[in-house]
């Protein structure tokens, strides 16, 4: 039986986004367009047991929103980027047609929800400046971009109402105001955001909307929390956030209950909201939390899989576990409805009711013909003589008695992890005759802050980790080829190989992706004014600072490389900068040493999780390409 293939994903659907009002449950798919490999088709189920039908299709994510007053009635957007019109459609769940379309000119906007029988909460980009056609910008802002939007200079994130009775948009918000969260809950509008005119606060406020006066009521100010959720149990609001003052930005959050403007810490949680298990099956994802009966319900990250808890206004209380990784769930009646993955299949739709675990969707039925990888775990010792578990997948039609070649996987993040979820890239790799083994590192996400802590120390406890579970595999594993060894990993993943290539000569081939070369170049990064001075644990008045950025970067260790790479790079990635990929490619390539750039047009820093189908298809001809070339015998072949 032949293995996954690169272009079996096209094959590949992606499934997420549930909603429920009691009557109607409903989620969405997409897939790739096999007939133009630029985009996805996207559809709209309707789940009733263990039957699903679908109810339309659209070449675009749609924004949907079920009512609550009529259960039959299901509103959806689509917009044109183009000339900035966006149609809302009402849609009859039981007679299975349009009852209604609406039409707004001047924005392209998303439905989020009902918030009564006429009205409609809708989200978008507000633009402060009139669109020009001159051929050159004004920038005037920080932040200036943003890997998934672009150009956002004079951009800010908006709320809308919109009247169906009337057909009126009425914009919540200020000009300058820029929203980052919002929650709607008994009335309620919740808000976390930011006014600002020339740099963002790195921390949001909180605020509510008073639909009386029609303006934001201040709770929090800027600069103190970062807001995961917000929830009101029994009329009291709480809030799942930090304040960064032990563990920095990317510090896990705790429950607090809100009173006169401040918060006050109700139950520590050394944890995650949602799901941190990487993989590539992310073009739709979904909710991490909801509310029901005054309770808050959630699922986290716990080192490779995920588990339901509940927040009831006093302490957490875990529900269940799953093993891989969820990306959306409701509760309908007595049962909890998720999308999740597995370590051997890509999302499908869940039912869990009284401790079992229904399947209810069948979806991906090609893999029943595929000879899917296993995950087997290896044991071994961290840096830190720390018990650690990571895993490797053999190759497909493994024969015993011969060796072959293997591949290490990093992850990025660095506060991500990899565990039991489908990874469409690995498959491939795998089908190709490769061993794979990856492992969560000092960094990953997960196992608690103290864990996740790699401030100051990158390129040190992270990288001796990789070399001691490197030599486990190898210990525990007679059929790799250890002078058969390859790296790849993108974003922090990318950094690492960039730094591993540069420390050791036992990896004969290496694909760094989306990579870091030196962070003082990547204070330009969307997120890197913030990002960059709290991961280095650098003063940016400090006249020592610059020193520590070149210290841990890896192109200061590049004249040591002799490690054939290559480097792929998008040239729309604002989040790790394609000139990151310049710099290691082009310190290479004046040394005369094997080393290759591809960069993919108008991709974002997603490419390999949600960019264009075909991109992605050749990037992954790309890694086999090059690994093929420096890690295969020559009778072994493509």
């Amino acid at each position: 039986m032949d293995g996954v293939t690169v272009n079996d994903l096209v094959n590949l659907v992606n499934v997420g986004e549930l909603k429920t009002n009691g009557q109607h449950t409903v989620f969405v798919t997409a897939q790739p367009d096999a007939n133009q490999l630029d985009h996805y088709q996207w559809n709209v189920y309707d789940q009733h047991g263990k039957q699903s039908q679908r109810l339309l299709s659209v070449s675009q994510h749609p924004g949907l929103a079920l009512s609550n007053h009529d259960p039959k009635q299901l509103y959806y957007s689509t917009a044109d980027h183009r000339t900035k019109r966006t149609r809302l459609h009402q849609f009859n769940l039981t007679n299975l047609s349009e009852e209604q379309q609406f039409t707004v000119d001047g924005y392209e906007l998303k439905v989020e929800q009902e918030l009564n029988a006429h009205e409609l909460l809708l989200s978008g980009a507000y633009q402060l400046n009139e669109p020009t056609t001159e051929p050159w910008h004004e920038v005037t802002e920080v932040p200036y971009w943003s890997n998934d939007e672009g150009q956002v200079n004079g951009v800010r994130h908006h709320l809308w109402i919109f009247n169906l009775a009337t057909q009126l948009l009425t914009d919540l918000v200020p000009p300058t105001f820029n929203v980052a969260n919002f929650w709607y809950q008994g009335g309620r509008l919740l808000i976390a955001g930011v006014s600002y005119q020339n740099s963002r606060a790195f921390k949001d406020g909180l605020y509510e909307y008073d639909f009386s006066h029609h303006d934001l009521v201040d709770l929090i100010s800027p600069g103190q929390y970062r807001f995961d959720d917000v929830a009101i149990l029994n009329q009291r609001l709480f809030a799942v956030a930090s304040n960064g003052q032990k563990f920095g930005m990317g510090e896990n959050p705790d429950f607090y209950l809100y009173h006169d403007h401040q918060l006050e810490l109700v139950a520590a949680w050394d944890g995650n909201l949602g799901n941190i298990v990487v993989n590539d099956m992310t073009v739709v994802s979904g909710n991490a939390s909801l509310i029901q009966d005054d309770k808050l319900y959630f699922y986290t990250t716990v080192v490779d899989h995920n588990e339901f808890y509940q927040f009831d206004g006093h302490q957490t209380t875990r529900l269940f576990s799953w093993s891989g990784a969820v990306n959306s769930f409701v509760i309908k009646n007595d049962q909890v409805l998720f999308t999740a993955t597995t370590a051997e299949q890509p999302q499908q739709l869940y039912q869990y009711h009284n401790g079992t675990v229904t399947q209810l969707s069948s979806f991906n039925q090609f893999l029943e013909q595929r000879q899917v990888a296993k995950l087997h775990e290896v044991r071994y010792q961290d840096s830190t003589g720390k018990a650690a578990t990571g895993w490797l997948m053999f190759p497909a039609n493994f024969v015993k008695g011969r060796q072959y070649p293997a591949i290490l996987e990093v992850h990025g993040g660095p506060r991500a992890a990899y565990g039991k979820s489908f990874f469409h890239e690995m498959q491939t790799l795998t089908t190709n005759g490769y061993f794979v083994f990856f492992t969560n590192l000092h960094g990953s996400a997960g196992q608690g802050d103290k864990y996740a802590d790699l401030r100051g120390k990158y390129g040190q406890v992270d990288y001796a980790d990789l070399m001691s579970f490197t030599d486990a595999v190898l210990q525990q594993t007679a059929a790799i080829d250890r002078t058969r060894l390859g790296i790849t990993g993108g974003s922090y993943g990318g950094f690492m190989t960039n730094w591993v290539i540069g420390h050791t000569r036992r990896f004969k081939a290496a694909v760094s992706e989306r990579s870091i070369a030196t962070w003082s170049s990547m204070m330009v990064s969307d997120i890197g004014p913030e990002f960059v001075p709290d991961q280095l644990s650098v003063n940016l008045s400090d006249q020592n600072g610059m020193e520590k950025f070149w210290v841990h970067s890896p192109l200061r260790y590049a004249s040591q490389v002799q490690t054939p790479t290559l480097f792929l790079h998008s040239d729309h990635d604002y989040r790790c900068p394609i000139i990151e990929g310049y710099q290691m490619y082009q310190a290479l390539k004046l040394r005369q040493q094997p080393t290759k750039l591809v960069f993919f047009h108008g991709a974002n820093h997603d490419l390999s999780r949600t960019g264009r189908p075909g991109q992605r298809i050749q990037r992954l001809k790309e890694v086999l390409k090059w690994f093929n070339q420096y890690l295969k015998n020559q009778e072994e072949g493509d």
